[in-house]
């Protein structure tokens, strides 16, 4: 038995079992030798030796915080001249309504009071909640094709199945816009952030009688509106989803920080030329896992440029709330395992996935076949479509006319 530590990105633990031919044999003389040998060689196919790799991907630690960290690589203090991002009090958050606006902030101490803070603690969250559903996969791909619309991207898992089995898979991240969480789990986060808070307690706010006059409807699609959606993302060091857009959303670390790469909308919009050119490889035109976009691409002095002059690059630390305004682009890496909550304007709460959804493939799938409905929450995009187009129907995916 030989036990083998795979490489520290993956953190997981190799156990290799060989069964091999006996190479010892009697010494009574050449002649039984050269029998013995002649009957083993019959009796024994050497093809069936065997050579059995078991890899155990899971995260054994006691709590997140005893991960692996790649924070001497990855983090940084978020010198204004690299962030550049408003660090707001909760209070400040609420008051100016910056969820309506269009630039990025960060908001801190958004975590204080969570009964999520001991809840989600590593072994806590596996006693509470081993069976909460959601999916898994390759956060470069998930990030390409939207985790609605992933597919065979994905696998389905819960909690407990993720942490122990899978966590510290260099291409398994667990997030799902359409988790089914326990109701217990949402309440580990109250009071949300507004303005996911204000859908909660008035989820009929704005609504006004029907002509009939039998119940209360909303001039407003649900399309637009935070609601009492809330999706989870677990995973393990320099994990993360790679450049993406969608709607208006937050996201609130609990455990471990997350490094960000924010570019703006007003910058790529109608220019998928130079989109392409900032978020994959030049050479080989594929998109990178963000760590590796960070160490191979960012150095390249347009793509630092124009973040520094354009965009954002920022330290998320846990308790810290990030606010990404519609259509801003953006990469996450994780540093050290790290567990946070999303919400998303015009998203409900989920009810999980179905077998199907696991079916396809998404590299195969066309635009032209979607159903979009008015409460689709497929509004996820990697590339816009049209270049130096002047229409407001940029994204290809869904048409809010």
């Amino acid at each position: 038995l030989t036990i083998t530590k795979s490489p520290p990105s993956t953190m997981a633990m190799a156990i290799s079992t060989n069964r091999r031919r006996p190479h010892s044999l009697p010494k009574h003389g050449l002649f039984l030798s050269l029998f013995t040998t002649a009957i083993l060689a019959l009796s024994v196919d050497p093809s069936q030796e065997t050579h059995e790799t078991i890899i155990d991907y899971g995260n054994h630690n006691l709590e997140w915080e005893d991960g692996p960290s790649s924070w001497e690589e990855f983090g940084h203090d978020n010198d204004p001249s690299v962030c550049g991002l408003p660090v707001l009090t909760v209070e400040e958050w609420e008051a100016g309504r910056y969820w309506e606006g269009n630039t990025p902030v960060l908001v801190k101490n958004m975590t204080d009071g969570w009964a999520a803070l001991n809840h989600w603690k590593k072994q806590e969250m596996i006693r509470r909640y081993p069976d909460a559903e959601a999916t898994m996969g390759d956060g470069r791909r998930v990030g390409e094709v939207g985790p609605d619309d992933a597919g065979n991207v994905l696998s389905p898992t819960t909690v407990k199945e993720f942490i122990t089995k899978n966590m510290y898979h260099p291409l398994k991240y667990f997030f799902d816009r359409k988790i089914a969480i326990p109701n217990g789990m949402l309440e580990d986060c109250h009071p949300f952030p507004m303005p996911t808070r204000a859908y909660l307690a008035n989820p009929e706010a704005g609504a006004t009688y029907a002509l009939a006059k039998k119940r209360k409807v909303r001039k407003t699609p649900d399309r637009e509106i935070w609601r009492d959606h809330l999706a989870i993302s677990i995973g393990s060091d320099l994990s993360g989803l790679t450049f993406h857009h969608h709607r208006e959303a937050w996201n609130t670390v609990l455990f471990g920080s997350k490094r960000w790469i924010l570019w703006d909308n007003a910058r790529f919009k109608h220019n998928v030329t130079r989109q392409r050119r900032m978020t994959r490889d030049w050479d080989t035109h594929e998109h990178l896992a963000g760590h590796e976009w960070i160490r191979r691409l960012y150095p390249e002095p347009e793509r630092m440029e124009e973040i520094r002059a354009h965009g954002h690059d920022c330290i998320q630390h846990a308790g810290v709330m990030i606010f990404v305004p519609e259509r801003w682009m953006h990469m996450v890496v994780n540093i050290g395992d790290t567990v946070s909550v999303i919400s998303e304007v015009g998203l409900g709460i989920g009810d999980g996935k179905k077998p199907e959804d696991f079916l396809f493939d998404p590299d195969e799938s066309s635009d032209d076949s979607e159903d979009w409905s008015e409460d689709n929450s497929e509004d996820w995009s990697e590339d816009d479509m049209e270049d130096d187009s002047e229409s407001e129907d940029w994204f290809t995916y869904v048409n809010e006319e």
